[in-house]
């Protein structure tokens, strides 16, 4: 059961960072020039996302405990790279949907600032099951 805590961390912070970036993406198309705005409102919404994961990795990495198996971490493990993969995949596809031409480096560096604020708790929580490891 230990070994999904990291899972459950990297859902919460990936689904939170994602929503903050979808919002502050529909209003850099909008108005680009605003840019400092939205990404200090992303930086926001990232750190709020990540406090309750920041708890949960924390509780894990005070319980834990080597398994018993391998086997055990296979499914927390794709879990959790999936989410690395939806993460990426979602934000590239949103930063090329209905962007014009003008604006495009200023969304593909949201974008990418968005990219390393979601993989953050991810990366951690892979440590962590690496950790684990028997």
């Amino acid at each position: 059961m230990l070994t999904y805590i990291p899972v459950l961390a990297s859902v919460i912070a990936v689904i939170g960072i994602l929503a903050f970036f979808k919002r502050n993406l529909e209003k850099i198309k909008d108005n680009p020039e605003m840019i400092e705005k939205y990404q200090t409102n992303l930086f926001i919404g990232s750190a709020i996302s990540e406090a309750i994961p920041i708890v949960l990795i924390i509780i894990g990495f005070v319980n834990m405990e080597p398994v018993r198996s391998v086997d055990e971490l296979v499914v927390p493990f794709t879990i959790i790279v999936g989410l690395i993969v939806f993460s990426i995949i979602y934000i590239f596809l949103q930063s090329r949907i209905d962007v014009d031409e003008n604006i495009m480096p200023v969304v593909r560096g949201f974008g990418l600032i968005s990219a390393s604020l979601v993989m953050a708790i991810p990366i951690i929580s892979i440590v962590m099951l690496l950790m684990i490891v028997p």
